[in-house]
């Protein structure tokens, strides 16, 4: 194990126990499996017998996949990456991180790592209770951690940007409403125009393809490309800010 790949591993290590200890991070992932429960129940009570026909299932699995990662996304992937950045600046051990010379890449890729678990993990139980077709779950787990990264990312920008943990309270009510919105694309299609081209607007029609069975048409490619343009952008805009508060400190 080369010298990179232990300070990723270390890394790794604090940052899965400094979300073990902190109580708000674990709300964060009850919540979209407490939600889903809500959503599954009403969607029995409203559509009764209509849910169990074919066109029905299709439109519920894909309103429920598309919702459960989403929800999941904006709760776990964002607030815990958010949050947990803003601590470490307040409490200066990104500071200290920096000073010991530990990189952005390492740092990045060490929170990506136990954030996209987490969020796997979390998006896992949500599937088994919306109870869609045992054959999707790898397509959903895939599209599900694939689509959090770009909002990770934005998440990951906004806590460098914070002085402290008040300043990212600021910053997370509209991220959480930018993160959720792709999930009102269904009131119509101005909305759905803009909602697409939002971080989490491709994994949405991603979920929505996949419930139909058209996951690997040419469909995909644009909220696929939606999403890796969003995935580039903020990476690179990682970098550069991590280089400047490397600079300033």
């Amino acid at each position: 194990m080369n010298a990179n790949t232990r300070k990723i591993a270390v890394l790794c290590g604090k940052d899965a126990r400094d979300i073990l200890q902190n109580p708000t991070m674990l709300v964060a992932c009850l919540m979209p499996i407490g939600f889903m429960l809500l959503y599954r129940y009403m969607m029995r009570r409203i559509g009764g017998d209509a849910v169990d026909t074919s066109a029905g299932r299709t439109l519920t699995d894909g309103f429920l996949m598309s919702t459960a990662a989403i929800f999941t996304i904006a709760m776990v992937g964002s607030m815990v990456l958010l949050y947990g950045l803003a601590e470490e600046k307040e409490k200066h051990t990104l500071r200290t991180l920096m000073l010991a010379n530990v990189g952005a890449g390492q740092i990045l890729t060490a929170k990506l790592a136990v954030t996209l678990a987490l969020t796997a993990i979390t998006e896992a139980v949500c599937f088994l209770i919306i109870g869609a077709p045992a054959r999707m779950l790898p397509a959903f787990l895939a599209i599900g951690i694939i689509g959090a990264i770009p909002i990770m990312l934005v998440s990951a920008l906004l806590g460098l940007l914070s002085r402290d943990q008040m300043t990212s309270g600021l910053y997370a009510v509209p991220m959480l409403l930018v993160a959720i919105a792709p999930m009102f694309s269904m009131i119509g299609e101005e909305v759905s125009n803009v909602t697409r081209f939002l971080p989490t607007g491709g994994t949405d029609q991603l979920f929505k393809l996949l419930a139909e069975d058209r996951l690997l048409s040419m469909d995909a490619l644009p909220p696929v490309a939606v999403t890796a343009v969003w995935i580039i952008v903020c990476t690179v805009a990682f970098g550069l800010l991590f280089r400047r508060l490397a600079r300033d400190n």
